[in-house]
């Protein structure tokens, strides 16, 4: 009799409430001035707040450098220009994006990647920009491929790639990147509360390892966001808040 309202509430009481803000350092001698990466990762078309007011108030308070968005800004069959009231919202920043697996099902991705960067956004699918002293490449999805290309351009100085998927460990381990950023698994969707285990995500399967978190890899770090959204509308994410994920590179000592 009781067992309905009492599973009910434990659905009520995981859905999301806030947004959470994680925040990790790293040091390196390949840098000479602290800088801040600010990760907005899996929008999928989802609006927080009135101008994206819930992901701006974070942004303006923590004052990144820059923002990475590693995929799913879009989704199929949504209100395409709720992502662009955020593009808009992040005007005067310099924003890098990669293609992700929800944007690549779009048909008109390459007329969505024009108008983005009509709007000052850098767009590095299979290509490299530079910021400041770091290097700053993307990769397009490639959905279950998993042979990535080699972007080596020969810069020496700090490397960040930004890959959809987290889960392409043994190819990372043989990349030359000081950061690689991803997103994709949405911390597993749901997570045993009061934890950060997701309980599923596609290609890892149940209680899956890269979900979220920094990762030791060969040559750097691995920096998973748990995004903002769902990548299905009608399945929330249940004990496991939008995240906003902050990442200061600090100069190391030689």
């Amino acid at each position: 009799m009781y067992i309905f309202p009492a599973f009910a509430a434990l659905i009520l009481a995981g859905l999301p409430r806030g947004m959470d803000v994680t925040e990790y350092e790293i040091y390196s001698d390949k840098i000479a001035e602290k800088t801040v990466f600010c990760v907005l990762s899996d929008l999928h078309c989802r609006r927080f707040g009135k101008d994206q007011k819930k992901i701006m108030d974070i942004v303006r308070r923590k004052d990144p450098d820059c923002i990475f968005i590693p995929g799913d800004l879009f989704d199929y069959e949504r209100d395409l220009e709720i992502s662009f009231e955020l593009i808009r919202q992040l005007k005067g920043l310099p924003v890098f994006f990669s293609s992700g697996n929800h944007d690549v099902y779009l048909r008109n991705l390459s007329e969505l990647k024009r108008r983005l960067e009509d709007e000052g956004v850098f767009v590095v699918d299979d290509r490299s920009v530079m910021f400041r002293d770091c290097e700053i490449t993307g990769i397009r999805d490639r959905g279950f491929r998993k042979n990535l290309p080699d972007l080596s351009t020969g810069y020496r100085g700090f490397r960040v790639l930004l890959s959809h998927r987290p889960e392409y460990i043994p190819q990372y381990n043989e990349m030359d990147y000081d950061l690689i950023v991803s997103g994709h698994a949405h911390g597993g969707q749901w997570c045993i509360p009061f934890t950060k285990q997701g309980l599923f995500t596609p290609h890892q399967g149940f209680f899956p390892k890269y979900t979220q978190g920094m990762h030791d890899l060969k040559n750097g770090k691995l920096v998973i966001s748990r995004g903002l959204a769902s990548g299905n509308p009608h399945l929330p994410r249940l004990y496991n808040d939008p995240e906003i994920v902050f990442i200061t590179v600090l100069p190391k000592q030689r």
